[in-house]
């Protein structure tokens, strides 16, 4: 069996277009060092079918490829799996249709456990299917990792139509505002140091390109899949920061269109309805994991910010931040579905990582 340098993990929910930009933008990857692509559809049967279709259709970036050299992998949360070969690239690219909504954090995990059945990778990227990268993101992850000493690290999340202008360089958690911020949101492209922002900002970086070596997963794990959707990024990073560091690759450039698959929106009524939800629960719970002591400062925060939604006449997201509120003071995890029923509607919510919305 072929083994891979680096596993590249895209997370898909219904969004076959965006795959395929992103598969696209791999093809361009600078020729060193190899990888190979794992796609999990969260979407069902249907949606895998219509996924695999568009990838290798006549302008899509694959071709069926009749080798399937993983066909031994360890998958029993994939219904299937399909081989396919990512075009103009010694790159296989591997499309699964998850068992059920795996969420964001369980798909990614998915194939990372797949994945220790092979010896020969020594890091793994996690990739959000929106992005575009450049040709230069993975061997500059790959070079700041190993200068920095770093076994996480995040690239530098530029605006998909603005790419002078920075989205993120990665998360810092606040504790006073009960809040996660995106570091030099706004900011000049070109501007920025690694090791003063690592020394000085970083908690974690943004889950739109997370790359972690083997041995700091080995440390801390897998990402928690209590999550589902929002703060499994946030999380992960924090739990490696206290182990094998968090680092930044400000040459490592990761173009994002942002809120392609959850709908994310900067105004308080248009932002999804599940979205606000599972932002305040999981807020409440990863305090509760990591910062205790802040939990009642922490409620009061939220409480006040649920109801700022019923200023602007949002009132049905400031019932679903209530309703989220409550929900983590209860301690629920994992998918919500009794929400997901009760809305009567699918959700589009696990195809992208995010924090609270894009650290609003």
């Amino acid at each position: 069996m072929t083994h891979i340098s680096i596993p590249i993990i895209i997370v898909s929910y219904c969004n076959p277009e965006d795959v395929g930009d992103c598969l696209s933008a791999l093809t361009k990857l600078e020729a060193a060092p190899t990888f190979d692509i794992f796609v999990c559809e969260n979407g069902g049967r249907s949606a895998f079918e219509a996924l695999v279709a568009s990838l290798a259709d006549t302008n899509g970036p694959c071709d069926h490829d009749g080798a399937t050299i993983y066909v031994d992998l360890p998958t029993p949360q994939f219904v299937q799996v399909q081989h396919l070969r990512l075009r103009r690239r010694d790159a296989r690219v591997i499309v699964s249709e998850a068992t059920e909504n795996l969420g964001y954090a369980g798909a990614v995990n998915a194939w990372i456990r797949a994945l220790r059945a092979l010896p020969a990778w020594q890091a793994v990227w996690v990739l959000n299917p929106d992005t575009h990268p450049e040709p230069r993101a993975l061997v500059e992850l790959v070079a700041a990792s190993v200068s920095q000493g770093k076994g996480m690290l995040g690239s530098r999340i530029v605006y998909y139509d603005r790419r002078h202008i920075v989205a993120m360089r990665g998360l810092r958690w606040r504790r006073a505002l009960a809040t996660t911020k995106a570091v030099d949101r706004n900011s000049l492209a070109a501007l920025g140091s690694a090791h003063e922002l690592t020394k000085t900002k970083l908690t974690a970086p943004s889950g739109v390109s997370i790359y972690a070596t083997r041995q700091c997963l080995d440390y801390i794990g897998l990402m928690d899949e209590q999550y589902f959707l929002y703060f499994e990024d946030l999380d992960w990073g924090y739990r490696a920061q206290k182990t094998c560091g968090v680092g930044y690759a400000h040459r490592s450039v990761v173009p994002h269109k942002g809120g392609t698959t959850i709908g994310s929106a900067a105004s308080h009524s248009k932002v999804s309805a599940l979205s606000v939800y599972l932002d305040f629960r999981n807020r409440v719970n990863f305090v509760r994991q990591h910062y205790p002591s802040w939990m009642l400062w922490t409620l009061l925060i939220l409480l006040a910010r649920s109801l700022e939604y019923g200023l602007v006449g949002a009132f049905g997201n400031m019932r679903m931040a209530l309703k989220g509120l409550k929900a983590g003071i209860r301690g629920e995890t994992g998918r919500p579905d009794r929400l997901i029923e009760f809305n009567g509607a699918k959700p589009r919510l696990s195809g992208t990582s995010k924090v609270a919305a894009e650290a609003r």
